[in-house]
C-alpha cells in the first residue's frame, strides 16, 4: 500500500511538473514574442528617431543660412535706404507740410464755401446714384416679370394643347 501511495505520488509529481514544465515553456515562448516585438518596435523607434535627428539637422542648416541670408539683405537693404531714402525722406517730409498746409487752408473761414459746394455735390451724386440703383433693380424685376409672365404663358400654352378636349 506504501508502494501504491508512493506510486501515485510519484505519477502525480512527474504530471505536475509536466504541467508546470508546459506551463512555463508557454508564458517563456509569449515572453520572448512579447519581446521580440518591443525589440522590433524599439528598432523602428530608433530609426525615426534618426530619421527625425537629420531632419531636425537639415531644419537647422537651413533656418541658419536663411538667417544669414535675410541679415545680409537687410543689411544691403538699410544701405541702399541710407543712400536713396535720406533724399526721399525729405522729399517725403515736405510733402506731408505742404498737406497740412493744404488741409488748413481748406478748414480755413475762406474755403468754407468750397467744402459746402463739394458736401452739395456729394449729395447730389448719391442721390444720382441711388436713383440710378433703384432704376436698375426696377429693371432687373421687370425683365424677371417678364420672364416669368412668357414662362406662364408657354406652360398655359402646352397644357392648352395637350388637353384631352383639343384632342378629337
Amino acid at each position: 500500500m506504501l508502494k501504491d501511495i508512493s506510486k501515485k505520488l510519484t505519477m502525480k509529481k512527474t504530471f505536475f511538473a509536466t504541467q508546470l514544465e508546459g506551463f512555463f515553456n508557454s508564458i517563456s515562448q509569449e515572453y520572448q514574442e512579447v519581446i521580440y516585438k518591443l525589440e522590433f518596435e524599439n528598432r523602428l523607434l530608433k530609426e525615426k528617431n534618426e530619421k527625425l535627428e537629420k531632419d531636425i539637422a537639415n531644419l537647422i542648416s537651413i533656418r541658419q543660412n536663411l538667417t544669414k541670408e535675410l541679415e545680409i539683405d537687410q543689411q544691403r537693404l538699410k544701405e541702399a535706404t541710407n543712400r536713396k531714402g535720406t533724399t526721399q525722406y525729405k522729399k517725403l517730409l515736405q510733402e506731408n507740410e505742404e498737406l497740412k498746409i493744404k488741409l488748413t487752408q481748406l478748414t480755413s473761414i475762406d474755403n468754407k464755401d468750397e467744402l459746402e459746394l463739394l458736401k452739395q455735390k456729394n449729395k447730389k451724386l448719391q442721390k444720382y446714384i441711388s436713383k440710378g440703383a433703384n432704376a436698375y433693380t426696377q429693371n432687373i424685376m421687370d425683365q424677371k416679370s417678364e420672364d416669368i409672365i412668357k414662362e406662364i404663358q408657354q406652360n398655359l400654352s402646352k397644357d392648352w394643347y395637350n388637353t384631352p378636349l383639343n384632342e378629337g
